[in-house]
């Protein structure tokens, strides 16, 4: 070992390097429903039914929240798909008791009409229908960004025979010819094509051998592109079978910077690329050195962090193991008025001294250990790992805590019967790291879903979610459906998904403004999930005390 590696082991020691195991974390208390049916609204006038994930983000002593898909009426799924349907609000920035009210922001001048995110990039409005949601937010002191996914895939540039040149995008694009040239890890790909017609207007990755990916029963049929579409061949979603590569379709994510005189409108900075950070959870420290020592990672505009996972779930030998960037803030612009986006990729870790190395190839990236070794095992044993959220909780615990995975419904998945744990099916999962690149705590389970027999559940009598198994007992009604569900659009609307779309938990997300010493030596998180039926979003409290 050299010296400088023998130097660098001894401070890696001083500042420690033992896995960072689970705290104790108390089950958590469902204080009530923030959004949605249930809660009690501050704009009773406004059209707005209900909604689900709601990021926060603290910006200029404002705390905001991002919504996805929302609903202006009961039964909005009945009408045209609009071009934008996500939402934003503001919460009090100091914790209140009970549920924080809510205020959704509003068209100007017309208080009743809820304001929709518009979205452009180089002057397009993009379209932001059903699916395409933001799925993180920070604010680097100046600017609110919202990662914004809109789906769809990547096609390959025309006339280009070299399968990574075909996916290297317009030079303008990129900050630097460095940049260009890495070709963000994606490759081009003849054997996936695109489902026609596409649902939502999304285009969807197919395989063309099997049709695979499209569903026969709304009409669609796998078709070849021009010129092949963009896929990450070093995607944990790639399993080693030509199956699994419609998994690894690459996406073009979106960071947005919201307009200050125009609250809602968000126009794109920089375009990343991407299959590994297509599901991402963003954070923006004081100081991060890339290193495990010598960092502040107390809320600050010193860098940004964002973790990301291939799609939402990992079925059939396929994963979505976790990944994580880095960037140096202030994110500076080029001359064509974008940002000099070049972000670092936690690309594993030194065998000699287990200091973590960083690329700025995407390629590179190498997924996070989550079994609590240095260098250790990736594996991600949930099959549906959902949204993510992950934050830095100082106080007593000084550990980051990432809360994520829930639950899906059986027509969503290839194998409904092996995509679900034995232990706590369903529930939102807890782990613990000592830093952002881990290694990550093996998960555990953290709210559960229970059952529709168990009184007091989530999905039982008295609980917030709708099962149609569920029985009301004296003084403990079962929640109810919502009248209209997303699958009644495909058959004219005629509400038959109320009877069998239960609820389910999802797109955890921890309120950073509201973490807070508890009094007694322990830390109290307060964090917002969705339940998918009724289309609402639970408030709910965490205790947290150092083991």
């Amino acid at each position: 070992m050299t010296i400088q590696r023998l130097v660098l082991a001894i401070l890696l020691s001083a500042f420690g390097a033992a896995p960072a195991w689970a705290q104790v974390a108390s089950p958590p208390e469902v204080i009530g429903t923030l959004a949605g049916p249930g809660s009690t609204p501050v704009q009773p006038n406004l059209g707005f039914f209900g909604t689900d994930l709601g990021w926060t983000v603290e910006h200029k002593g404002e705390l905001r929240i991002l919504f996805g898909d929302t609903d202006a009426a009961f039964n909005s799924v009945c009408f045209p798909m609009p071009f934008n349907d996500d939402s934003q609000g503001t919460l009090p920035l100091l914790r209140p008791d009970g549920v924080p009210p809510l205020t959704m922001q509003s068209e100007p001048g017309e208080p009743d009409v809820l304001q929709r995110l518009i979205v452009t990039r180089k002057g397009e409005s993009l379209q932001m229908g059903y699916g395409q949601v933001p799925v993180s937010a920070y604010s680097d002191g100046r600017n609110l960004v919202g990662i914004i996914g809109r789906g769809g895939t990547i096609p390959c540039t025309a006339g280009v025979s070299s399968p990574v040149a075909a996916c290297r995008g317009p030079l303008s694009d990129h900050p630097s010819l460095l940049n260009w040239l890495s070709a963000d890890g994606l490759r081009c790909s003849k054997t996936v094509g695109e489902c026609v017609p596409a649902l939502n207007n999304i285009p969807t990755a197919c395989e063309l051998a099997t049709g695979a990916g499209c569903n026969p029963l709304l009409g669609e049929t796998c078709q070849p592109t021009p010129d092949g579409l963009c896929v990450d061949p070093s995607s944990s979603q790639n399993n080693g079978t030509p199956a699994s590569e419609r998994f690894t379709m690459g996406n073009e994510m979106e960071f947005a910077v919201e307009d200050p005189n125009n609250p809602g409108r968000y126009e794109s900075m920089a375009t990343l690329r991407t299959n590994k950070f297509i599901n991402t959870a963003s954070r923006t420290v004081r100081r991060f050195t890339f290193l495990p020592f010598a960092n502040d990672y107390k809320p600050g505009s010193g860098a940004l962090l964002v973790w990301g996972r291939p799609l939402w779930d990992g079925e059939q030998g396929r994963q979505s193991q976790l990944y994580l960037l880095a960037h140096p803030l202030p994110i500076r612009k080029a001359e064509n008025g974008r940002w000099r986006f070049q972000p670092w990729f936690y690309a594993g870790v030194d065998k000699h001294t287990g200091l973590p190395l960083w690329s700025q190839q995407q390629g590179n990236a190498k997924p996070l250990a989550l079994d609590g070794v240095v260098g250790g095992s990736p594996f991600e044993e949930q099959p549906l790992v959902n949204q993510l959220s992950i934050s830095w909780v100082g106080g007593t615990i000084r550990k980051w805590v990432m809360l994520y995975a829930g639950n899906i419904g059986d027509f969503y998945l290839a194998d409904p019967a092996n995509a679900r744990p034995g232990e706590g099916p369903g529930s939102i999962r807890i782990r613990f790291a000592d830093q952002p690149w881990g290694p990550w705590s093996p998960a555990q389970p953290h709210l559960l879903e229970g059952s529709p027999s168990e009184v007091g559940s989530l999905l039982g009598p008295g609980g917030y979610m709708f099962h149609p198994l569920c029985l009301d007992q004296p003084g403990a009604p079962c929640a109810r459906s919502d009248e209209v569900r997303p699958i009644d659009f495909y058959v004219g609307c005629f509400p038959i998904g109320k009877t069998f779309d239960n609820g389910f938990l999802y797109a955890p997300n921890i309120i950073d403004s509201y973490t807070e010493p508890d009094g007694t030596g322990g830390m109290n998180l307060y964090w917002n999930v969705s339940i998918w039926n009724p289309y609402a979003v639970l408030y709910l409290k965490t205790n947290l005390r150092p083991r």
